[in-house]
């Protein structure tokens, strides 16, 4: 697909690849589909907001589709393109913000390159991670090898290497939402007095690190719940799979959680179970993050 800033993409014609599973062939053919229905949301009437069209999109991809009248194999190939798609925009948005800012969007370049930043956001992932009971990685990783060799092939282990390297220098505040670097940083820093005023954190001699004071049972419940309701409230910009969340709490948080657990705790699986009714622990858990961060 190379779109421009001109052309309407067929409605019929949309239908007539959707239908027939045309559009969940591989992870750049689901891309196209995404490019598509965004190049065309006036017309196709979709929201014009990024941040709603990427959320409309992640619930839309998480439930399977029956395709019935298709042959058994390409409707499972279909809901395992739809699967890893979505634990994609989950876990990582920032490659698809990415790719919707490029002024090139559209190019079949851009949306190449985003495969390539799939496949080195997928190899930094620990081998024993659990993404999802019907997500292979090292099936997946075996996949994309065959689908774009002549894409990973050029650039894979040097860029691996900067991707890692870019991840592990992120800040905190950078994953935050706001209009610049430095709106971002004021509001982690007005998320730190909070949590030092409502005495969930104490100063160190380290200026940039703070002491978690609850530090039994529930603690990493807790943080992980500040995290739920951070996302939530919609102060959350760029979402990282549970290693990388870990490392930036990791950062300026010092706390006696185990690392296996601290990382389990931000995992999809983990953090969805929030979603709960009022008769659940990790509900009030929540409610009272919710309260506690309402001005930020």
């Amino acid at each position: 697909m190379n779109l421009n800033s001109n052309l309407q993409y067929p409605f019929l014609k949309y239908l007539s690849e959707e239908f027939a599973g045309v559009f969940y062939q591989n992870e750049l053919t689901c891309l196209n589909r995404m490019l598509i229905l965004y190049h065309n949301r006036h017309s196709f009437s979709v929201d014009n907001n990024t941040r709603t069209y990427l959320d409309d999109y992640e619930k839309f991809l998480q439930k399977p589709v029956n395709y019935w009248y298709l042959n058994s194999s390409k409707r499972q190939r279909i809901n395992l393109i739809r699967r890893r798609m979505w634990y994609l925009l989950k876990n990582n948005r920032l490659v698809f913000q990415q790719l919707l800012a490029r002024e090139d969007y559209g190019s079949f370049k851009a949306a190449e390159q985003t495969v390539q930043k799939i496949y080195q956001w997928l190899t930094t992932l620990p081998q024993e991670i659990e993404l999802k009971p019907e997500i292979d990685l090292n099936h997946w990783l075996l996949d994309l090898k065959l689908e774009f060799h002549h894409l990973l092939e050029e650039s894979e282990q040097p860029e691996t290497e900067k991707v890692s390297k870019k991840q592990a220098h992120l800040h905190f505040h950078q994953i935050l939402t706001g209009r610049d670097d430095s709106e971002k940083r004021a509001k982690f820093h007005k998320l730190i007095d909070v949590l030092l005023k409502e005495q969930w954190i104490a100063g160190t001699e380290n200026g940039d690190v703070y002491l978690f004071k609850n530090n039994n049972t529930g603690s990493r419940l807790r943080i992980a719940a500040l995290y739920y309701a951070l996302d939530k409230l919609g102060h959350i910009e760029t979402r990282l799979n549970a290693p990388q969340i870990a490392r930036l709490f990791n950062s300026w948080l010092s706390h006696n959680i185990t690392p296996d657990s601290f990382v389990k705790a931000f995992q999809s699986e983990q953090l969805d179970s929030f979603n709960c009714g009022p008769n659940h622990n990790r509900y009030k858990h929540v409610q009272d993050c919710k309260l506690l961060i309402r001005d930020l």
